[in-house]
């Protein structure tokens, strides 16, 4: 008997407190490319290989979402960037602080061999990149562990 696929993710939504800052922070800042133009409630970016990166005005989310909102500690999920050399952690890490974020930890050599570095967007999502030796990236967007 087939078991239908499990459901992929095509769209992660960031609640944010100002769309128009939040798009060029991905757009101008890190590269993203704009799918649409910005809204006044929600701009789209395109984050990758048929995924969307939502960026919704934090007022509008209980319409679909219930009570969400900002609070004192940073949001319990991090956004993650797997690279291929650690040269990379560091041109994105540094990318990502000219574009306004805040260092949350610099490149640094992790006792699991590889190098990572963490940011927060304007809004306090964390971003890591990370270069894993343990993983694999081939051509078409495929992780794999070595």
């Amino acid at each position: 008997m087939n078991k239908p696929a499990p459901p992929t993710i095509s769209a992660i939504t960031l609640g944010v407190r100002d769309v128009d800052a939040a798009a060029k922070f991905y757009t101008e800042g890190l590269g993203f490319e704009l799918i649409q133009p910005a809204h006044p409630e929600i701009a789209f970016v395109r984050a990758g290989h048929g995924l969307m990166l939502a960026l919704w005005d934090v007022k509008q989310m209980p319409s679909e979402y219930g009570n969400v909102g900002h609070g004192t500690l940073a949001p319990p999920i991090s956004l993650g960037h797997n690279v291929h050399n650690d040269e990379e952690v560091e041109h994105h890490y540094r990318r990502a602080l000219d574009a306004g974020a805040t260092s949350i930890s610099a490149p640094t050599v992790q006792p699991w061999g590889g190098m990572s570095a963490c940011v927060a967007d304007p809004d306090g999502f964390r971003w890591d990149f990370v270069h894993n030796p343990s993983f694999v990236i081939d051509a078409d967007g495929h992780v794999s562990s070595v």
